[in-house]
């Protein structure tokens, strides 16, 4: 019977604000949710960043030209030889989606 009866216009109206509300407040919570989830992997990132550069230090103070053999985990690793200089190199350390996360240049020894 309550099928029947018809719903008056100040009803509808709240329901049409009310589905409108939870729509945005659940549009405001995706964006929130997508963009934590995308700060975590910067993170990722700087740490990698840390890590290469103390592992550049380390070797540079031991006065090693071991630089394009540093390993760091989920990181790899590309040695290219800088077109303009020939005495540079440059070492490119990239993360899993194959973005520079840390970018070296190294003067060659002729």
């Amino acid at each position: 019977m309550s099928l029947l009866s018809k719903l008056k216009s100040s009803s509808i109206a709240e329901v049409v604000i009310a589905l409108s509300i939870i729509a945005l407040c659940f549009g405001v919570a995706s964006l929130v949710f997508v963009r934590s989830m995308n700060v975590t992997s910067r993170f990722q990132d700087v740490k990698h960043q840390t890590e290469i550069q103390s592992k550049i230090m380390e070797s540079l103070q031991k006065d090693n030209d071991s630089i394009p053999l540093i390993q760091v985990e989920n990181v790899t690793t590309q040695l290219n030889v800088e077109s303009k200089n020939d005495s540079l190199q440059v070492i490119e350390f990239l993360g899993n989606d194959n973005r520079v996360i840390w970018q070296q240049q190294i003067g060659r020894k002729k």
